[in-house]
């Protein structure tokens, strides 16, 4: 029967503190506090760990002094809770070389069954050039059997079923997660990341190798049964593609728009904006003031919003050019198109009162009116129960629109949504509608209807799409979104 040992992990290192000690693995770290004597206990302890010793051999005998037994305790206990020590066999006639082994114990459940699998492993490199012969390199370095196959200029290493896809150019490469199957491997997807990124001519030796190795470490991982290198990392549902440059020369990994959205929006609005993969120019605040409204661009796009997130949200979708109307969920798609469909209705005169006494359209009337000096008029109409639109006009040109559930709150965001015009020296006729979602961090239980955002309005918007799809000619259709811009969660309406 193979002995099995408990061993330290060769990544740990431990720091000695003014009460204890520090500790620090491969993927976490922990603090021990309890006295100077804990560094002593450390130092008597970590050897035989190091060597290897059995879980048996772990308990301390009876007789050792109470404040020693209660020392080790604290330090087995928190060195398994996180997972900084492994048990295992010995390596065996096989051994890996003494780096691959070490990375091994640091970093496996089951250090020799992992290497196992590698060893049982045929690495298939396909590629030409400096990028193929970085990516050969990097598996001979681990041990692996490895056989070159012909390639174009894209990099694919893979072992069995698990296939891993890379690119390379003269400033920037990237490194695709692992899948299953050379048949999943997206050439339209592989095509839209190397253009995204200007992915053009001959990758110097130094990139290459990054990219190679980088591509050889995912597929290492995978065949092993380890944690893919980004998964600390990873956003959401999202799986993430390593990006590389070369001047200066860095590495970081960016959520890949594919498979099912998050359940929290905002996360696929960071991928959807990725600065290096996302489909769309990552919103920025720039020069725009921020006060009073809060305003983003992304390119040419403005966003508006009363919220920092808000104004990128709104700038994100706006710069999505569509036959029809984008929400970053079902519902906010549908309440945009609605209100759309419903623009052009008209209704009986709403009372002014019925606006005038709400303190969120009041704020933005008078930033409109006072702050930026716009002789702006107001038209409230009541379309159906329910049903209000508000229209804010110059004597020239209507300058802002909205159709909300009171005339309150359509007052309040064509008020704001003029203003973000004016604050931002735009032109043209300006909207923001309630079927937007707030980020949870921007509705404390402390906002009422003193805030700049009517804080209830999401509350009213069901009842509020109902009524006007009931208006006379209002009709819409969902429209097939880029399979991008569905994963993130969008939808949307004609």
């Amino acid at each position: 029967m193979t002995r099995m040992l408990v061993r330290l992990r060769p990544v740990v290192q431990a720091t000695r503190t003014a009460d204890g000690l520090h500790l620090r693995g491969w993927a976490s770290s922990c603090t021990l506090s309890g006295g100077s004597g804990l560094w002593k206990v450390w130092q008597r302890v970590a050897p035989q760990l190091e060597a290897g010793i059995p879980r048996a051999s772990l308990e301390v005998p009876e007789d050792t002094a109470p404040a020693v037994r209660a020392a080790v305790s604290l330090i087995l206990e928190q060195l398994w809770e996180h997972d900084m020590l492994v048990e295992m066999p010995s390596w065996g006639a096989d051994t890996p070389a003494p780096e691959v082994a070490a990375w091994l114990e640091s970093a496996a459940t089951e250090p020799v069954e992992a290497w196992r699998r590698l060893r049982a492993a045929t690495m298939v490199v396909a590629g030409r050039g400096a990028l193929e012969d970085a990516a050969v390199g990097a598996a001979e370095a681990v041990g692996l059997k490895v056989q070159r196959s012909d390639g174009n200029r894209e990099l694919v290493v893979s072992a069995g079923d698990l296939v891993v896809v890379a690119g390379c150019g003269t400033d920037v490469g990237y490194v695709l997660p692992p899948t299953v199957g050379l048949s999943s491997v997206n050439t339209e997807v592989t095509m839209r990341i190397a253009a995204r990124l200007g992915v053009t001519g001959e990758p110097p030796e130094i990139l290459a190798t990054l990219i190679g190795s980088a591509a050889v470490h995912r597929l290492v991982c995978a065949v092993a049964g380890l944690p893919d290198p980004a998964a600390e990392l990873a956003t959401g549902t999202y799986p993430m593609a390593l990006v590389a440059h070369a001047d200066p020369l860095t590495a970081t990994y960016h959520p890949l728009l594919q498979g099912a959205p998050p359940s929290d929006p905002w996360q696929a609005l960071e991928a959807l904006t990725d600065h290096e993969l996302g489909p769309v120019d990552t919103p920025e605040f720039g020069p725009l003031p921020q006060v009073p409204a809060n305003l983003a661009t992304s390119g040419d796009a403005l966003g508006i919003g009363t919220t920092a997130d808000s104004a990128r949200l709104n700038a994100a979708l706006n710069a999505l050019k569509t036959d029809g109307v984008i929400g970053i969920d079902e519902a906010h798609a549908r309440g945009a198109a609605l209100r759309l469909a419903a623009r052009h209705h008209r209704g009986e005169p709403a009372d002014a009162h019925e606006w005038t006494s709400d303190p969120t359209a009041h704020r933005w009337w008078k930033a409109l009116t006072a702050r930026f000096g716009i002789p702006a008029v107001v038209r409230t109409e009541r379309l159906a129960p329910g049903v209000h639109k508000a229209e804010i006009s110059n004597g020239q040109r209507v300058l802002a629109w909205a159709v909300e559930a009171t005339a309150a709150d359509a007052v309040a965001f064509a008020a704001l949504a003029a203003t973000g015009y004016a604050q931002a020296g735009r032109t043209g006729t300006a909207h923001l509608n309630g079927a937007a979602p707030l980020r949870p961090a921007d509705h404390p239980d402390w906002v009422t209807r003193q805030w700049h955002w009517p804080a209830d309005v999401r509350d009213r918007e069901e009842r509020l799409q109902q009524a006007i799809a009931m208006l006379p000619g209002v009709r819409i259709r969902p429209l097939r979104l880029d399979p991008e811009l569905r994963a993130a969660g969008l939808r949307a309406y004609r």
